[in-house]
């Protein structure tokens, strides 16, 4: 029975043959030998393999949750940009408009500055038309001689048309910004300018307005027809020749008489020669006087207006009918009305 046995086992040794593996490390050293099962051979590259999946299976795992986590990241940043690329068209779009009405802005104020400019053009020919033939004063403000002639006003840079929104790009924009500041910057140095030229033009338009209310050339009656002139003359009374120190005005009785300038009624009375009289001072040591009137309305120490009525127009006095005897003298002595009134044009 123990032979049956030991032979059964040898035989199933034999069916479990085994590799063998020797190791040479040397001349003088010992050999080493290894027996390695067949299954073993096999189940070693097996294992290999599912280590190697397993590792690769691991790193895919980690990839694709890394992957998942940039993904997110990449949403949350895109939408982060694209909320970002919003406001800021928000943005340019806002500046676009405000860019398009400071155009609008500017164009309207170059409109007034340009209408300021014409007024002082205006202002300036009123100036040199009457101020150097009515006073030298007229010119003198806070005791320094202004001459009427202002410096030069620049030139406002042209401001682009307007264009809609939908056909303008970036940098048309751009350029229109750019010339709109350049045209703005121009208005500013020219209102600083024109602040400076206004405030000068306006003394000078004050005094000159002031002299020229306060210059008796207003004429006096409706009518305009004299009967006897300024100067020497053949006394109508008398028939000898005699200094008339004033023009006589014909017109219908109790025709207005109106005060040929600005001033104070100095003196109003009567008297056998010049009858109801009325006299009125005015700037630059000049008085007019108004002679033979029917009635009296002007009272004496008022102040009068150019062309304010001052009483009737009649025959008293020393007169040969319904006239006006107009008298201006300066610094009192007589000197000739016409030169007065035809100096300012009527109109």
């Amino acid at each position: 029975m123990s032979n049956i046995a030991g032979r059964s086992r040898l035989l199933k040794r034999e069916r479990k043959p085994k590799w063998s593996f020797v190791v040479l490390r040397g001349a003088d050293k010992t050999v080493k030998q290894f027996h390695v099962s067949k299954r073993s051979v096999f189940a070693a590259p097996t294992a290999a393999l599912l280590a190697v999946t397993g590792c690769f299976g691991g790193l895919h795992l980690k990839s694709t949750y890394e992957l998942h986590q940039l993904e997110e990241q990449l949403t949350r940043q895109d939408a982060q940009f694209t909320q970002t690329v919003a406001a800021k068209n928000e943005a340019i779009l806002s500046l676009q408009e405000e860019i398009i009405e400071l155009i609008e802005q500017a164009a309207d104020v170059e409109q007034r500055v340009n209408d300021l400019q014409q007024l002082e053009q205006k202002l300036q020919q009123f100036i040199e038309s009457y101020g150097s033939r009515i006073a030298p004063s007229a010119y003198q403000i806070e005791g320094q001689k202004k001459e009427p002639s202002l410096p030069a006003l620049p030139n406002i840079a042209p401001i682009p048309s307007f264009l809609t929104a939908a056909k303008i790009d970036s940098k048309q924009y751009a350029q229109m910004a750019q010339k709109t500041n350049l045209s703005l910057a121009s208005l500013q140095r020219m209102i600083r300018t024109m602040e400076e030229s206004m405030t000068v033009t306006l003394e000078l338009a004050k005094a000159t307005r002031s002299s020229v209310d306060g210059y008796p050339s207003f004429w006096p009656t409706r009518s305009r027809m004299l009967t006897s002139g300024f100067g020497y003359r053949s006394d109508p009374f008398t028939g000898r020749s005699t200094f008339h120190a004033g023009i006589d005005i014909t017109g219908k009785l109790n025709d207005p008489v109106f005060s040929a300038a600005d001033g104070l009624v100095a003196e109003t009375g009567y008297n056998r020669s010049h009858g109801n009289y009325i006299i009125i001072d005015h700037p630059n040591d000049l008085q007019s006087a108004y002679m033979h009137l029917s009635q009296i309305e002007a009272i004496e120490g008022d102040t009068v207006v150019r062309g304010e009525k001052l009483g009737l127009l009649g025959s008293s006095g020393r007169s040969t009918g319904p006239h006006l005897h107009f008298q201006i003298m300066q610094k009192n002595e007589p000197t000739q009305p016409l030169k007065f009134l035809a100096l300012i044009k009527e109109d």
